[in-house]
């Protein structure tokens, strides 16, 4: 077994025939300590955006809660046609909203990905995404003093970069005037 010195002579020895610049900087490191450093530096960045990530998803999830109350008396269903009475006039309504993930939860969703299996993160972006959609149909028809709107949809589409996991989430359907 390659004890722990060896390894490190290696390093070392590596660490000396790269440019005299950059072996300056780290010269009164070992290499173990640099490891040691570089890492808990990463371990302390991730942890504090994962624990902000986390605050600022709540805040968003209690910030809906709270413009629900008021539209509880818009009513939205997905039937085709208005059966309990004659609309006065009928309009197409739509809301839409773009959810991104932070870089931490992105790390794991690409982790996830090439394990397999079930992708928490991504399934409460797409939660998050198709309910404030909704919230917004829904502000768009109080602001046009519609009550009922019908044939409600969704539609999806994946914003998506190298390091950008997203969702356009677009609800849409015919506000109904009664």
């Amino acid at each position: 077994m390659i004890s722990k010195e060896e390894i490190s002579a290696e390093i070392d020895k590596v660490i000396h025939k790269m440019p005299w610049e950059w072996l300056n900087d780290y010269s009164a490191m070992s290499i173990w300590d640099m490891v040691v450093a570089n890492g808990l530096q990463v371990l302390t960045v991730g942890v504090l955006g994962w624990l902000l990530a986390t605050w600022l998803e709540r805040r968003h999830l209690r910030s809906m809660d709270e413009r629900e109350i008021p539209l509880q008396k818009i009513t939205v269903n997905t039937s085709k046609r208005i059966t309990s009475c004659e609309p006065e006039g009928t309009t197409l309504l739509i809301g839409s909203v773009v959810v991104a993930h932070d870089y931490f939860r992105t790390l794991i969703i690409v982790f996830r990905n090439i394990v397999g299996g079930n992708i928490q993160p991504y399934e409460r972006l797409v939660q998050r995404g198709r309910r404030e959609a909704l919230i917004r149909l829904k502000e768009e028809a109080g602001l046009r003093g519609i009550d009922k709107v019908i044939n409600v949809r969704f539609t999806t589409n994946s914003v998506s970069g190298r390091f950008l996991h997203a969702v356009e989430m677009v609800a849409y359907g015919t506000g109904v005037k009664t």
